[in-house]
């Protein structure tokens, strides 16, 4: 059975990241970091699985080819960091793209304005901000009165996470690419 899966901001190569994400990447070295994340990745993903990585795969040319060691068969979604010709990428990945609408889905690295969403897509699913993920606000709506007249407020009473959009960021699930049928379960909640 041929398996789908998502994870993005592999950020292999990237120093800074050790930093950045301390809580998610509690590792020595980079690699470190990479072995576990190799290993992390291998340890779900078949060779003939398909693997949709949602940017920012790698700092540096040399640590594109990483994903010759990564299982399956991978396609990328350009990220903000994926700044190298596509001809550096092509290698190793059987498909490039910006984004792409899969199954009631947008993929794309950045998450996208929800006024983008509507019912043509049901959920985004995204990478970009790695241990973060998008809120909605939850308010109420009342009437104020002032000397002018009556006006409508919103009180904003918490913030939740939105919906609508799921983030794959490798710092979500353990640094192991998330299951079509995790995504799945998402879609079922909306629909």
């Amino acid at each position: 059975m041929i398996n789908t899966w998502f994870i993005s901001d592999t950020h292999f190569g990237h120093e800074n990241i050790l930093e950045y994400e301390k809580e998610a990447r509690p590792f020595d070295s980079l690699e470190q970091m990479h072995e576990v994340m190799i290993e992390r990745w291998n340890s779900v993903v078949n060779d003939k699985d398909i693997v949709f990585h949602v940017g920012d795969f790698a700092f540096g040319r040399s640590n594109i080819a990483i994903a010759n060691r990564l299982n399956g068969k991978k396609r990328l979604i350009l990220g903000n960091h994926d700044t190298y010709p596509i001809s550096e990428y092509m290698p190793y990945f059987e498909r490039i793209f910006g984004m792409i609408h899969y199954k009631q889905c947008l993929l794309s690295h950045i998450p996208v304005h929800s006024n983008c969403l509507g019912s043509r897509w049901l959920l985004n699913i995204h990478g970009h901000l790695h241990s973060k993920t998008v809120k909605r606000s939850i308010g109420n709506l009342f009437d104020l009165e002032t000397d002018k007249g009556s006006i409508q407020v919103t009180q904003f009473i918490f913030q939740e996470d939105d919906p609508n959009y799921f983030n794959v960021s490798c710092e979500q699930n353990n640094l192991t690419p998330i299951h079509f049928d995790v995504v799945m379960e998402r879609l079922k909640e909306i629909d």
